[in-house]
This record gives structure tokens, sequence and C-alpha cells, in this order.
């Protein structure tokens, strides 16, 4: 056989050999459950808000709410790309022999301002001020359903999680974040998501305990290949919630 053909059938070979240990890898690769809000999100108008809201929590003989309407909302920019954050403190709730709950609405988008770059995800997370919050503070990011949740571009992984719920659900609860994904690689101008988070407070105004609650998105973009994400970047901002053990209401 000459040496040319047999340098070609070995090639070949290779060829074979490597596309069956993909076509195997992929094949154990656990299948995700994609969902995507049923809601388009709209960009929304960030007006001067301040970076931080305080709420007070006063101490009642009885149960009472509290209309709140505060917002905080700050943005980033550089050449590429706008990451936006919008918390919305709609109303506080006293209950004397139970938590007390802290509505409202916390938004986030990505905007692309120039260049070619594509949004991979835009991932929304938060963190307490000190260890000791984390034992009396829960945070739920609400309903999926249209009227509480929106999105644009982005999709969520809510593949069935063994250790509680699904991924979605988990990575909110205990990694304390949201990650919404451009599965498509949809080369779009804008990426947004929004939901209804509730605040748990499970801890006596007697304690004194002060919150501190800080929500940060963050844009990761890049350039969509064949193997993967290339020249990636980030782009982040945050708004703070700061919630303060008051007296006696009055």
């Amino acid at each position: 056989m000459k040496k040319k053909m047999k340098g070609l059938l070995i090639g070949i070979g290779v060829v074979i050999v490597v596309a069956i240990l993909l076509g195997a890898y992929f094949a154990s690769q656990p299948k995700v459950k994609w969902w995507k809000p049923e809601k388009e999100m709209e960009k929304p108008v960030l007006n001067s808000y301040p970076s931080m809201i305080t709420v007070y929590r006063n101490y009642s003989k009885e149960d009472y709410t509290l209309d709140l309407d505060k917002y905080a909302g700050n943005f980033s920019t550089d050449k590429n790309f706008e990451v936006g954050i919008i918390l919305k403190c709609r109303s506080y709730e006293y209950f004397l022999d139970d938590y007390d709950e802290l509505r409202g609405n916390l938004t986030a988008y990505a905007e692309r301002l120039s260049g070619d770059y594509i949004l991979q995800k835009l991932v929304i997370s938060y963190q307490y001020g000190s260890e000791k919050e984390y034992e009396y503070t829960e945070i739920f990011y609400g309903d999926r359903g249209p009227k509480h949740f929106q999105g644009t571009n982005l999709w969520f992984d809510v593949s069935y999680n063994r250790r509680g719920g699904d991924n979605m659900i988990y990575q909110w609860m205990h990694n304390h974040q949201m990650v919404g994904v451009n599965k498509d690689e949809i080369n779009a101008d804008f990426y947004g998501i929004s939901c209804s988070p509730v605040i748990f407070l499970d801890d006596s105004l007697s304690q004194h305990l002060n919150h501190t609650i800080i929500f940060t998105v963050t844009a990761y973009y890049g350039h969509p290949t064949l193997l993967g994400w290339s020249d990636m970047h980030e782009l982040k901002t945050q708004v703070v919630l700061k919630i303060v053990a008051g007296g006696e209401k009055e």
C-alpha cells in the first residue's frame, strides 16, 4: 500500500475515533431542561435613583402593613455594554408572632451599546452584610408566572436537582444567584430579567439585628465559537438594601 494512501486511512481512522469519543461524551452529559418566561421584558427607565434603600422595622403590639414605594437603581457601562439593576421595595408586613415580610421587584438588564459582542449570560446575585444575617434571612424570588416573572432573550435551567427542587430554585436559595443564559447565542441588543422577590425576616426586633443585602447584576459577554466562548468580558453593578431595627411604632 502506498504511503500516501496509508496515511489517508490513518487520518480517517483518527477522525472516526475522535467523533465516537465526542459523541459518547455529549451523550453522557445530563440533559438540561430549559425554561423561558412567557412575558417579554421591556427595557426599564432608570431614573435618578439612589443606590441604596433603607427600610425601618418598628415594633408594634399588632400586625400592620407599611406601603413603601421606594426605589434604588444603578448601572455601569463600558464601550460595548450597559448593565443596570433596579430594586423596588413595595411593602413591609409586620407580624407580631411570626416572621416579617418585605416584598418588591428586582429588575436587571444588559444592553449592547456598540460592537459585535454577544451576551453569554446575565447573573443576579445577592449577599448579606454579616454571617449572622444568613441565619435569620431568606429570599424567595417569587412565582414564575407571567405576572411576577419576565425575561427577554434569556433561558433558565430548571432541570431536576436531587438536592432540592430544580436547579433554578437551588441556585437562588443555596448559591444566591439566578443565571439567565443566552443558550441560542442570540445576537441581540437587549437582554433582561425581572422578578418579584419576597424577603423573610425571622429575627425578633428585640435582637436589634440590622440587615444589609447587596444585590449585584453581572453581564458576561464575548464571541461564540465552535469551541466555546472567546474574548470574554464582564461588567457589573449593584444596589444595597438596608433593613434597620427601629423602636416603637408611632
